[in-house]
């Protein structure tokens, strides 16, 4: 162990050196292209991926018409959720060899990730074509054509990948993901029964097993089938809040306490973790453990209208009136007809001492009730339209459990690219002007993309976003090099609500050199609204 360590510690140096060099190559020089590439894919392998990128990058510049220096760095560009540039690179990779079924496959994956199904069902068809055995292939051209609803197109592939892979339980499973989807849960269970007969070892079986238990109520027999999941696999917080959620039925809350907990210290972010384990703690009388669940849910989810109720009732449980009456007023400003609200907020009020104001939510409810016990409506503000979190369905199940298993979670796709995804913090701000640095971007006219790029940073500054963006097409008019140009444009982009032209622009400063780009792409990738395209 300690020698694979010092050798993989002397590789990577010898990496960094190698890097170093080819660096200070003049541009007019040749350079060993095969020997670049494999540096650069020992990069990958040691997921040191803007290291990698920056190899490719001279290898194009030399040989543009090779396809491999593309494809790898296209694939690095994956592993850092640069799904836009890889998917660019995989084009370019694929259009100088459109045989190369691998390319097929990630620029599928990057254009699951972009929600451009229909185009990643054409990549997967293609690898499928070139590679018939390729299990991972089949199976996510199945999940791409389930994702358009085309659920008798997936019934179909599913059975070949059934009939190739009998004794795999990949088919298996996605044939009762595509019972699910049809309602039929007594097919479903016939499924995911041959699929754990086929791997008694497989988790995701196991773990959709429970989940259709735990639908007819069969919690006891659930929890053993997720003791077993979480024995193989015992980082699944998904599984550990399905456990807690049977112990919680089963009235262990002590069991169901310790799953929360567990899940959490797996994953502290954990939405759903965090929620079920405040409603816990409130119905144990952990009052301020359970705020600060709560707190933790509202920070990253303000608008969460059921989390701010269970909030309020549980601040005043704990005698902060005024904080309870402001979470009180905020739901009932965004649901005017929930009666409940207004009681609670009027019992505040009156323990507050605002008896004025406690009469007047009084007064509303009595009116509301009499309104409706007569079949007649009473005029109310205008109700807002917002889209609602996993715990927004319904504002008068306001205590009631979350389903762990939330309809909109990704569905998993399978690959057989490896590595893993760099996850920096970075801000999100714009890079300064620095004349000793930006005068090397151009030899003939030194100064002219220069200033146009200190203008728009002026520009920016002063909130002038559209004519900063004009500002810095003509810097990059000028220098197509240009990458804190690039870097700029693309964070004014986010800022004027264009998140797919400012990925692109950041993807290019991230692959002239610009590192922080990839972070910042990471930290804008959020989860896109599902499109039938």
């Amino acid at each position: 162990m300690h020698k694979d360590s010092w050798w993989h510690r002397v590789q990577r140096r010898l990496c960094v050196l190698c890097l170093l060099c080819a660096l200070s190559v003049p541009s007019g020089a040749q350079i060993n292209t095969t020997r670049m590439i494999d540096i650069g894919r020992n990069a990958i392998y040691f997921d040191d991926y803007v290291l990698a990128i920056q190899y490719f990058n001279l290898v194009i510049n030399a040989k543009p018409y090779l396809y491999e220096p593309y494809f790898y760095r296209g694939l690095a560009k994956f592993y850092l959720d640069d799904y836009y540039g890889a998917n660019q690179d995989m084009t370019n990779a694929i259009e100088r060899n459109p045989f190369y079924p691998t390319s097929y496959l990630v620029r599928g994956l990057s254009r699951i990730h972009l929600n451009r199904t229909k185009e990643a069902i054409y990549d997967y068809t293609k690898a499928v074509e070139m590679e018939p055995d390729n299990r991972s292939a089949w199976h996510n051209l199945t999940l791409c054509y389930m994702e358009l609803d085309s659920l008798q197109t997936a019934d179909s592939l599913t059975n070949i990948l059934i009939r190739k892979w009998p004794k795999q339980a990949t088919g298996y499973g996605v044939k009762c993901q595509i019972k699910l989807a049809q309602k039929d849960t007594t097919a479903a269970e016939t499924w995911i029964d041959k699929a754990i007969e086929a791997d008694k070892y497989n988790v995701p079986a196991l773990s959709m097993k429970s989940q259709i238990l735990m639908a007819r109520n069969a919690f006891p027999d659930a929890e053993k089938v997720l003791d077993e999941a979480l024995r193989l696999q015992s980082k699944q917080p998904g599984n550990y809040i399905n456990r807690a959620l049977c112990r919680y039925h089963q009235d262990n809350y002590r069991g169901a306490m310790a799953d929360y907990d567990q899940a959490l210290s797996i994953d502290s972010t954990n939405f759903i973790g965090h929620y079920n384990r405040g409603l816990l703690r409130a119905n144990v009388g952990e009052d301020n453990l359970a705020i600060e669940d709560f707190n933790f849910i509202i920070q990253k989810h303000p608008d969460d209208m059921m989390a701010i109720f269970n909030r309020a009732t549980l601040l005043e449980n704990t005698g902060d009136y005024r904080g309870a009456i402001r979470d009180y007023t905020t739901v009932i400003e965004e649901y005017p007809k929930f009666l409940y609200g207004y009681e609670r907020r009027a019992a505040a009020r009156r323990k507050l001492g605002d008896i004025r104001g406690a009469t007047k939510d009084e007064e509303h409810v009595l009116k509301e009730q009499i309104a409706h016990r007569y079949g007649y409506s009473t005029p109310t503000s205008r109700q807002k339209n917002k889209t609602r979190k996993q715990s927004d369905k319904d504002i008068d199940e306001y205590n009631s459990l979350v389903v762990a298993d939330d309809e909109e979670a990704p569905k998993q796709y399978s690959s057989e690219i490896r590595g893993k995804v760099q996850n920096r913090e970075v801000e999100t701000t714009l890079i300064k002007p620095l004349d000793s640095t930006y005068k090397i971007y151009n030899e003939l006219k030194p100064d002219s993309a220069l200033i146009y790029f200190n203008l728009a940073y002026e520009q920016a500054q002063q909130g002038i976003i559209a004519e900063a963006i004009s500002n810095l097409d003509i810097a990059i008019g000028i220098n197509k090099n240009f990458a804190e140009a690039y870097y700029n444009r693309g964070v004014l982009k986010l800022l004027n609500d264009q998140p797919d032209a400012a990925v692109l622009d950041l993807s290019k400063a991230g692959e002239l050199g610009i590192h922080t780009a990839y972070s910042l792409i990471k930290k804008t990738q959020k989860k896109r609204p599902k499109t039938k395209n």
